[in-house]
C-alpha cells in the first residue's frame, strides 16, 4: 500500500505523456519517443554490461541494447506506415490495446489465476490472466472499429487485438530473462513504482516489428 500511490501517479503520468505526445503533433511524437529510445536503450545497455560483468558467456541471439534500439525505431515508424503520412490514431490504437491487455491480464490473473503458464522468467503469469487480457484486447478492437474510429480494415483491427497480447507477453518474457541474467528486479529507477522506462515499454518493444508488418500490409 505504501508504494501504491507513487506507482499510480507515475503510471498515470506516463500514460498522459505518451498520449499527449502522440496527439499534439508529429514533431512532439518524434521528440518524445526519441528520448524514450535513448533512455530505454541506455537501460538495456546497462543491463547488458551487468550480465557481462558477472562473467556469463552471453550467447543469446538477442543483444539487449540492439534489440531495444531496433524495436523502438520500428515503433516510431508505425504511425508513418500508411503512405508515409503521420497518422496518430495508428500508434494510439496500439498503445491503448497494450494498456488494456496488460491491465486486464493483471486483473483477471489476480482474481481468477489458477493455472500457471510455466514460464520460468515470468513465474506469476497465468492462463486465466493471459486469456482475460486477450479477450479484452479483441473486444476493444471490435468496439474501436465499429463505434470509435475506423483506422484499419476490420481484419487488421481484429488481428491486432489478437497478436498484441501475445507479443506483449513475448516482450515481457525477453525483458525478464535479461533482468534475471543481470541479477536485477528493474531495468532502472526512472519511474517510481515501475522501475525503468524499459520496464514500461517491454510490451510495446515486443510488439513493434509484428505490428509494423501488419500495418503496412
Amino acid at each position: 500500500m505504501i508504494n501504491f500511490l507513487p506507482r499510480l501517479i507515475s503510471g498515470i503520468l506516463y500514460i498522459v505523456i505518451v498520449f499527449t505526445s502522440i496527439v499534439i503533433s508529429m514533431e512532439t511524437f518524434i521528440a518524445v519517443f526519441s528520448i524514450f529510445t535513448i533512455i530505454s536503450t541506455y537501460e538495456a545497455y546497462t543491463l547488458y554490461q551487468k550480465i557481462k560483468s558477472k562473467g556469463y558467456r552471453y550467447n543469446h541471439p538477442i543483444i539487449p541494447p540492439i534489440y531495444v534500439l531496433a524495436s523502438m525505431i520500428a515503433l516510431i515508424y508505425i504511425p508513418f506506415s500508411g503512405d508515409n503520412i503521420y497518422n496518430p490514431f495508428i500508434i494510439l490504437l496500439i498503445f491503448i490495446l497494450i494498456w488494456i491487455s496488460d491491465t486486464m491480464s493483471y486483473f483477471f490473473g489476480s482474481l481468477f489465476g489458477r493455472t500457471n503458464l510455466k514460464i520460468e522468467a515470468s513465474p506469476n503469469k497465468t492462463w486465466e490472466g493471459f486469456i482475460g487480457g486477450l479477450f479484452c484486447s479483441v473486444l476493444f478492437s471490435y468496439v474501436s472499429f465499429n463505434f470509435i474510429q475506423e483506422i484499419f480494415p476490420f481484419w487488421k483491427t481484429i488481428v491486432l487485438g489478437f497478436i498484441i497480447p501475445i507479443f506483449g507477453l513475448f516482450g515481457d518474457i525477453v525483458q525478464s530473462k535479461i533482468k534475471r541474467k543481470a541479477g536485477v528486479k528493474d531495468s532502472g529507477n526512472l519511474i517510481p513504482g515501475h522501475g525503468g522506462l524499459f520496464d514500461r515499454l517491454d510490451s510495446a518493444i515486443g510488439n513493434s516489428f509484428i505490428v509494423l508488418i501488419i500495418s503496412i500490409l
